[in-house]
């Protein structure tokens, strides 16, 4: 996987180059691939959840939590960080100021989901997992701690999207 990405990114510099893409333009197009994907895998795995708990399989759940645990830290929190360094970027070479509405509230957001889910959301699912594991996935009290770290998720997914909409508005 390491690989075919970084032999995508060598194709697209090669591209960019010879066509003569600004740095403008990759810092932009950085923010924008990195939100579609991070925002269309956010919503996917909320769709999934659902699925999961509408069938009422604790074991299903917890396994897809494990393998959510799993991609989280290894894709999705670096589209988190692509994201943010070319945005940080674009507003450099811009000359945008950081306290401007445009630059602070999808910054603003960035941060609130990125600390809900370091600091909430895995340790929340570390837990419930331990817990599971002794108790069972199908305890009452699994699935309603399960519902409450799905509804944070939501919230974050929101934020996220609420980002998005700001860095379009702003583009436009």
């Amino acid at each position: 996987m390491v690989i075919t990405g970084l032999v995508t990114l060598a194709l697209a510099v090669a591209v960019g180059l010879v066509v003569g893409v600004t740095a403008t333009q990759w810092l932009a197009l950085g923010v924008g691939g990195s939100l579609v994907l991070w925002v269309g895998g956010a919503i996917s795995g909320q769709v999934l959840m659902a699925r999961l708990l509408d069938g009422g399989d604790g074991r299903r759940v917890l396994d897809y939590l494990r393998l959510l645990m799993w991609i989280i830290p290894r894709f999705y929190v670096p589209l988190g960080l692509v994201a943010l360094g070319c945005g940080l970027g674009l507003v450099v070479q811009a000359g945008a100021s950081f306290g401007s509405p445009v630059v602070a509230v999808p910054l603003g957001l960035y941060l609130v989901t990125a600390v809900a889910g370091s600091a909430v959301s895995a340790p929340g699912y570390l837990r419930l997992m331990t817990f599971a594991s002794t108790h069972g996935p199908d305890h009452p009290d699994v699935r309603r701690r399960l519902l409450r770290l799905a509804w944070l998720n939501r919230v974050e997914l929101g934020l996220v999207v609420g980002a998005g909409f700001v860095l379009l508005a702003s583009a436009m």
